[in-house]
């Protein structure tokens, strides 16, 4: 995790009606006889009882009926048990920090029913009208709380990088848009918080479908159990107080030699007083959401051009004043512009180099500039 979230970030009403009517059926159907809606929960709206969505909607239904057809074959005994270890498995952060808590397992005949029946809770269930009428809210309505509770805030706390979503002007919060909203256990391996409201954190696009997918946090290659950052509070673990980035420029004679494009050839982010407790959770957020090597390809390809609009140097001089300006305390919008923490590593970096070092860099900059500028007017002119 980069940036801790506020405390007070609320979970998804939603999540937390589809959750606790999961429950809710499990421990009715220990006794149960029948597939009916005795087995589902009711609720107050307009003054009447209602009878949970779960139970009014067809398809949802269907899928809470094929698990009780898995379950009527089994002795109440069996069925306490998975009662049991569904109800006494809720409190999913134990398991981030302790290796000896083991991790609720289903066996084989149920794995892949109570697979079915959350994975549809989340992707079709959620989004009915009589799901937000029985949370008596909505995910879009979630996610704009979660976004206020947060500063205003739309970066994604995983990685910094990228805005969750973008909010048009005049829209009530149940019609803006929203981010994704990531599995920190992968629903494909815990089919059991499929639906649980302290399973989902709004993530970028990158961060959610291209480098996490369905990675197991908790589980590495090789089958061995891990601590790793618990993204949601109560956790307040993060990282972003112990990275550095420590570019690498290329000599001029490189440079001249064909490599102008990128005058760094590397910049790699370290955590160098991280504490080994921490240490260890920042290793598995490299490997799940791999925004080291995101950030570092950023500043090879694009350093000149953000030192350009940054600080907008006219002279070595001001090239030293304009890095010791922007150190000077922790930018205002570091958990809200894309990007804005990682660069203000680099300059607190270069701020703290000789005039010696800076010179250098100050010349790498300046000949990228004229190279930059000759290839504009060979584009423009032919020459």
């Amino acid at each position: 995790m980069l940036f801790p979230l506020n405390p007070n970030t609320p979970q998804c009403r939603v999540f937390e009606v589809l959750n606790s009517e999961l429950l809710h059926f499990l421990e009715a159907a220990v006794q149960a006889n029948s597939f009916n809606q005795d087995l589902f929960s009711q609720y107050q709206h307009d003054g009447q009882q209602t009878i949970s969505v779960c139970w009014s909607n067809k398809a949802t239904k269907e899928k809470f009926e094929a698990l009780w057809l898995a379950l009527e074959p089994l002795e109440q005994q069996t069925r306490r048990e998975l009662f049991e270890l569904v109800q006494n498995s809720q409190d999913i952060t134990v398991y981030f920090d302790d290796l000896a808590a083991p991790l609720p397992e289903l066996e084989d005949s149920l794995f892949e029913v109570f697979k079915s029946l959350t994975s549809h809770l989340f992707t079709r269930t959620k989004d009915l009208s009589g799901a937000k009428q029985q949370a008596d809210s909505s995910i879009e309505q979630h996610f704009q709380e979660f976004r206020r509770e947060n500063n205003n805030s739309q970066l994604c706390f995983l990685c910094g990088t990228s805005l969750l979503s973008q909010d048009r002007t005049n829209l009530d919060d149940d019609e803006q848009w929203r981010a994704d909203y990531d599995h920190v256990l992968c629903k494909d391996k815990y089919p059991i918080y499929t639906a649980h409201p302290g399973n989902f954190i709004p993530t970028c696009h990158i961060c959610n479908s291209k480098a996490k997918g369905a990675k197991n946090v908790l589980v590495g290659s090789q089958e061995q159990r891990r601590t790793a950052f618990y993204p949601l509070p109560p956790s307040q673990e993060s990282c972003h107080q112990y990275a550095c980035i420590e570019p690498s420029f290329r000599g001029l004679a490189e440079l001249h030699g064909g490599d102008w494009q990128d005058p760094i050839a590397s910049a790699p982010v370290t955590f160098p007083t991280a504490p080994a407790e921490i240490a260890v959770k920042i290793s598995v957020w490299k490997e799940v959401y791999q925004v080291p090597s995101r950030v570092e390809e950023h500043v090879i390809t694009h350093f000149c051009e953000r030192v350009a609009s940054d600080l907008m140097p006219q002279d070595f001089n001001d090239f030293c004043n304009q890095l010791n300006r922007h150190t000077q305390r922790f930018p205002l919008d570091v958990k809200k512009a894309e990007w804005r923490f990682w660069w203000y590593r680099v300059y607190e970096f270069l701020a703290n180099k000789d005039q010696g070092y800076l010179r250098d860099v100050w010349s790498l900059i300046e000949w990228k500039q004229t190279v930059a500028n000759d290839g504009d007017l060979l584009a423009e002119f032919g020459f």
